[in-house]
C-alpha cells in the first residue's frame, strides 16, 4: 500500500519534484478519505485545517452570491490539489468545494503541510507554479466574462476542459466527460437552456460530437 501511495503521489502536480524519501514523508502524513458524489468538502468561510489531493474523481470549486446563485470557479480532477491557498494565507476558505463524482482524497493537516513546505523546497516551487497557473486561468476567465459573448465563453470553456481533463482517442479526437449543462451554465454565467442550444450548434459546425455523457473534440482545435 505504501509503494502504491508513493507512486500516486509522484503523479500529483504538487509533488512532481520530490525525491523518493520526500514522497515517503508526504505519504506518512496523508490520510485517505472516501467521499460520495454531491458532498460538500468544505464551505467558503470555513477555517482551513487541511490541504487535499485528489486521488480519483472530480470536484468543483464554487462561490455563491447573496441571492443563492452558484458560480463555478473551476473543476479539478485526479492528481490536482485544493485547499492550499487558505493554508498559505492563514485565512478562511475563499470558496466551497463539492464533489461531482465519488472521490478518493488524501488529506494533509495544516501543521504537516507547513512542515513539508519548510523541509521540501520542491513543494514550494511546485506550489508557486500551481498558483501562477491558476491566477492566469482566473485572469483568462475574467477576460472572457468581460469581453466574450456566451458562444465564445462556452467555446473557451470546452477547450479548457479538453486540455485539462481530456483523453486522446486517436484519429485526431479528444474525449472528455461533460459536466451537466447546468454546471456549465454556472461556470460561464448563462442559462442551462442557452448552453444546450449552443452545444447543439457547435456539434453541427465546429468539430464537436456529443455521445451520452461524453464530448469528443477535434484535437486541432486545441492548437
Amino acid at each position: 500500500m505504501t509503494e502504491e501511495l508513493n507512486q500516486l503521489l509522484a503523479k500529483v502536480e504538487l509533488f512532481t519534484e520530490l525525491s523518493p524519501d520526500e514522497l515517503a514523508a508526504v505519504a506518512s502524513v496523508a490520510n485517505t478519505r472516501s467521499v460520495a458524489k454531491d458532498t460538500v468538502i468544505f464551505h467558503g468561510g470555513d477555517a482551513a485545517d487541511a490541504v487535499y489531493v485528489i486521488a480519483s474523481g472530480k470536484v468543483k470549486v464554487v462561490t455563491t452570491s447573496t441571492d443563492g446563485k452558484e458560480f463555478i470557479l473551476t473543476v479539478l480532477g485526479a492528481g490536482q490539489v485544493f485547499g492550499e491557498m487558505a493554508l498559505v494565507e492563514e485565512a478562511p476558505r475563499s470558496a466551497s468545494v463539492v464533489t461531482l463524482t465519488a472521490v478518493e482524497l488524501l488529506a494533509i493537516k495544516r501543521e504537516d503541510f507547513h512542515h513539508l513546505l519548510n523541509t521540501s523546497p520542491g513543494i514550494s516551487r511546485s506550489l508557486l507554479a500551481i498558483l501562477s497557473r491558476r491566477l492566469r486561468r482566473a485572469n483568462s476567465k475574467m477576460e472572457s466574462l468581460a469581453y466574450m459573448d456566451v458562444a465564445g465563453r462556452l467555446a473557451r470553456y470546452l477547450l479548457d476542459l479538453a486540455r485539462d481533463h481530456g483523453q486522446k482517442m486517436g484519429k485526431g479526437w479528444i474525449v472528455v466527460r461533460r459536466p451537466t449543462h447546468s454546471d456549465i451554465a454556472h461556470s460561464i454565467g448563462t442559462s442551462r437552456e442557452t448552453v444546450s442550444r449552443l452545444i447543439n450548434e457547435f456539434e453541427e459546425g465546429f468539430g464537436l460530437v456529443n455521445k451520452g455523457k461524453f464530448t469528443y473534440i477535434r484535437e486541432n482545435l486545441l492548437e
